[in-house]
């Protein structure tokens, strides 16, 4: 008999919305603005995958689960809580080289390394 893995019924899909102030979402980009509103809000970003630990455990997927523990994925994979879908796609609008380095800019909020 085989056993699906448990949902994730924690996981909720957030939505935050602009007000109108999209200007600090994007350090007063018009472009990245522009771009974000006619582009990247519209693409679907789909949901995370979890996997349950216990689960493998109980299916008797001991190799599969000691592989991900030792890459230390153990701790990602079971990650849960709240997606700021919105945000997310600022993101991603936001999304630049650096140098090396990826860098964004959300909410007023530098990711990455800025000079």
């Amino acid at each position: 008999m085989e056993s699906t893995p448990p949902s994730f019924k924690g996981m909720k899909t957030m939505v935050v919305r602009s007000r109108g102030k999209l200007e600090s979402w994007f350090a007063g980009e018009i472009e990245l603005i522009e771009k974000y509103l006619h582009e990247t809000s519209r693409k679907v970003i789909n949901t995370p995958k979890l996997i349950s630990f216990s689960w493998m455990k109980q299916q008797n997927l001991t190799e599969v689960r000691n592989l991900l523990k030792e890459q230390k994925l153990k701790r990602f994979l079971e990650m849960s809580g709240n997606i700021y879908l919105d945000l997310v796609r600022v993101f991603y609008t936001n999304l630049q080289f650096n140098g090396d380095n990826l860098c964004s800019h959300v909410k007023g909020v530098d990711i990455g390394d800025y000079p």
